[in-house]
Protein backbone atom coordinates (compact mmCIF):
# COMPACT_ATOMS: atom_id res chain seq x y z
CA UNK A 1 0.00 0.00 0.00
CA UNK A 2 1.75 3.49 -1.15
CA UNK A 3 3.15 5.36 1.57
CA UNK A 4 0.34 8.25 1.37
CA UNK A 5 -3.00 5.59 1.76
CA UNK A 6 -0.89 4.49 5.02
CA UNK A 7 -0.82 7.71 6.36
CA UNK A 8 -4.79 8.91 5.44
CA UNK A 9 -6.04 5.48 6.95
CA UNK A 10 -3.99 5.72 10.02
CA UNK A 11 -6.17 9.13 10.45
CA UNK A 12 -8.99 7.26 9.16
CA UNK A 13 -11.02 7.13 13.31
CA UNK A 14 -11.38 11.13 12.95
CA UNK A 15 -14.88 11.42 11.10
CA UNK A 16 -13.60 14.11 8.29
CA UNK A 17 -10.53 12.28 7.59
CA UNK A 18 -12.40 9.26 6.45
CA UNK A 19 -15.13 11.38 4.63
CA UNK A 20 -12.55 13.07 3.15
CA UNK A 21 -10.78 9.82 2.21
CA UNK A 22 -13.74 8.27 0.93
CA UNK A 23 -14.46 11.24 -1.34
CA UNK A 24 -10.44 11.25 -2.83
CA UNK A 25 -11.45 7.15 -3.41
CA UNK A 26 -14.70 7.67 -5.14
CA UNK A 27 -13.87 10.23 -7.48
CA UNK A 28 -10.35 8.63 -8.30
CA UNK A 29 -12.69 5.17 -8.99
CA UNK A 30 -14.52 7.41 -11.08
CA UNK A 31 -11.42 9.43 -13.25
CA UNK A 32 -12.78 12.45 -11.67
CA UNK A 33 -9.13 13.94 -11.42
CA UNK A 34 -10.51 17.36 -10.70
CA UNK A 35 -12.71 16.11 -7.52
CA UNK A 36 -10.10 13.97 -6.29
CA UNK A 37 -7.57 16.72 -6.45
CA UNK A 38 -10.10 19.18 -4.46
CA UNK A 39 -10.60 16.37 -1.84
CA UNK A 40 -6.76 16.16 -1.14
CA UNK A 41 -6.74 19.16 -0.89
CA UNK A 42 -9.25 19.71 1.61
CA UNK A 43 -7.89 16.22 3.47
CA UNK A 44 -4.48 17.69 3.31
CA UNK A 45 -5.84 21.09 5.25
CA UNK A 46 -7.79 19.00 7.49
CA UNK A 47 -4.85 17.08 8.68
CA UNK A 48 -2.58 20.15 9.47
CA UNK A 49 -5.17 22.40 10.61
CA UNK A 50 -6.94 19.69 12.93
CA UNK A 51 -4.24 16.62 13.14
CA UNK A 52 -1.09 18.94 13.36
CA UNK A 53 0.50 16.67 10.82
CA UNK A 54 1.50 16.66 7.42
CA UNK A 55 0.34 14.33 5.02
CA UNK A 56 3.50 13.50 2.59
CA UNK A 57 3.20 14.19 -1.38
CA UNK A 58 1.04 13.73 -3.22
CA UNK A 59 -1.62 14.97 -1.02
Amino acid sequence: MPEMFREAKSAAECAECARLLAVVEKAAREYDRSAETDARVRLRRHARAVHGRELPLPW
